[in-house]
């Protein structure tokens, strides 16, 4: 990396490497058994330049042989954008867990009985149910060098789970879905199973619903249709292009005055946490809206110079790509009402679980029409 860098700052006046090297392991479950085993590696290597003022950019997975690598990064800069930044000094970088030791360890074998196990459980409680499922983890490794002194790695895990059962039957279709994902590992199985096993339970009952309007619960699994407008919205890329609604927002009123989002790449073990972002920016929470009032935008180091402010440490990036924008951990602070009761200040409703064609309508501004794929009358 270091080669890189020298070679390449001696034709431009600032560069930046970053290299990604990760490791996957999957195991995928359908019709009720295993299905595959996968297990795949991959390192790369991205070179970002500014040369004249305008932006460069190339990638390889060919570490070994920089040359065309630097001679790309530098040719793609006469077309590429005007650079309204300058490459990030070294900061102090925040203690965060994303890596997680035992899943690191974690066998394929180990992978395969934790689905066998799941499947297991569901069809005991309801032997005709079709499961499928995927259990994933991966360890990846981020080293980000730049022209200003800066020298940071770190190591991230991921571990996913999804199990799905569905029931097809003469004008009849139910499936069901739950997922756990998190950087730590955690024994899913069982709880995934036990969450299936008691939505498939609340279903066995069909009813129907008058056309009309009603109110709604959105279940977690339902919240990120309601976020996707949110995230388009705050994104700065969109924000500079002047095409977000939310651009002359700013303090004022957008939510319930009980509603706190924060974007955190700090969070615990979190799904998209790390130590820093794609610039190489120390992470830090950001409050999206507070108390209902939108505060903060989120941008990385060009749309943050476009729009005359500072990164939100959002840049968002892989080896092969430019950085852009892009949520981490968007947390929603918990409300004081307990589901229960919301269930029972509601006469006539519905639970939202799952929809079907999600980004349909017109996301940016907050318009969507989607069909309930399971939903409980409440």
């Amino acid at each position: 990396m270091e080669r890189i860098l020298d070679q390449a700052i001696s034709e431009a006046q600032e560069a930046e490497v970053y290299q990604v090297r990760s490791q996957v392991k999957t195991v995928k479950f359908q019709a009720n058994r295993l299905k595959s085993v996968d297990s795949a590696s991959e390192e790369g290597i991205g070179l970002r330049v500014i040369r004249k003022g305008k932006i460069g950019f190339s990638s390889t997975t060919d570490g070994d042989d920089p040359h065309l690598l630097i001679q790309r990064a530098l040719d793609s800069s006469q077309f590429g954008q005007e650079a309204h930044f300058r490459m990030p000094s070294p900061g102090k970088v925040p203690l965060v867990n994303c890596y997680d030791t035992r899943t690191a360890a974690l066998e394929l074998q180990e992978m395969i009985e934790e689905g066998e196990k799941a499947i297991c459980l569901v069809r005991k409680e309801f032997p005709y149910l079709e499961c499928e499922a995927e259990i994933e983890k991966m360890e990846r490794e981020v080293s980000i060098i730049n022209s200003r002194g800066l020298s940071q790695s770190y190591k991230k895990t991921d571990y996913q789970f999804f199990l799905y059962g569905f029931l097809a039957r003469e004008e009849e279709f139910l499936g069901v879905g739950e997922e756990e994902s998190s950087s730590r590992y955690r024994d899913s199985s069982r709880t995934l199973a036990e969450r299936l096993i008691e939505l498939v339970s609340l279903a066995k009952r069909r009813v129907g619903i008058s056309s009309g309007k009603y109110p709604a619960i959105f279940t977690s699994k339902a919240v990120p249709l309601l976020l996707g407008s949110l995230k388009m919205g705050i994104n700065g890329k969109v924000v500079q292009k002047k095409v977000s609604p939310l651009l002359k927002k700013m303090r004022t009123s957008i939510a319930s005055s009980s509603l706190d989002i924060v974007d955190d790449a700090t969070f615990p073990f979190g799904p998209a946490s790390s130590p820093l972002d794609g610039e190489g920016i120390p992470s830090r929470p950001t409050r999206i809206i507070e108390k209902g009032r939108l505060k903060s935008f989120i941008y990385d180091l060009q749309t943050a110079g476009l729009m005359r402010t500072r990164s939100t440490a959002n840049a968002a990036r892989s080896y092969d790509s430019l950085p852009s924008p892009s949520t981490t951990n968007l947390i929603l602070k918990e409300g004081k009402v307990p589901f229960e009761e919301m269930i029972q200040d509601i006469k006539e409703g519905i639970l939202v679980d799952q929809v079907i064609g999600s980004g349909q309508g017109n996301t940016l501004m907050g318009e969507f029409s989607v069909n309930l794929d399971l939903g409980y009358k409440i």
